[in-house]
């Protein structure tokens, strides 16, 4: 799958989009599909995704580990996990980086570059699928993180 990034400026101050960044378990609920997020330790979080995949959906569990926070501009994490199929299961690794920047005292520009892999017999198909719907995930996902910060 090709990476992906999307930037989008938020009606919120720095040190809120910080604090959202900087908390997995709320950051993670603004992505789309995402169910659950458990911190496991300071640095590593188990997360549970509802992936559609065509006309079904199939669960991802990963684990990821905050690789780089550097408050309050900067945070990146990496991970793996399986993509639950009936018959097969696919390796997923993913990454990603989130920047921040202020734009003015109560506006801030977020930049998010990710990239996720399905490796295994047929990964090639998963990630050709997923390809096709990152547009429309990013657009969700923009909507969650806004919705969460302009309240």
């Amino acid at each position: 799958m090709p990476k992906l990034v999307e930037e989008f400026t938020v009606q919120a101050p720095l040190r809120k989009v910080w604090e959202l960044l900087s908390n997995m378990e709320r950051f993670g609920l603004c992505v789309p599909g995402c169910k659950e997020v458990k911190k496991v330790s300071e640095t590593e979080y188990d997360w549970v995704i509802e992936a559609r995949i065509l006309r079904t959906s199939r669960t991802v569990m990963a684990r990821t580990i905050a690789t780089e926070m550097t408050p309050p501009v900067r945070g990146a994490f990496r991970g793996e996990g399986e993509l639950h199929e009936r018959f097969a299961r696919y390796k997923i690794t993913l990454s990603g980086t989130t920047e921040l920047q202020p734009v003015s005292d109560g506006e801030t520009k977020l930049k998010f570059a990710g990239d996720v892999h399905a490796s295994g017999m047929g990964g090639f198909i998963i990630n050709k699928i997923a390809s096709g719907q990152m547009e429309g995930l990013l657009r969700d996902f923009e909507h969650n993180i806004k919705a969460e910060l302009e309240k």
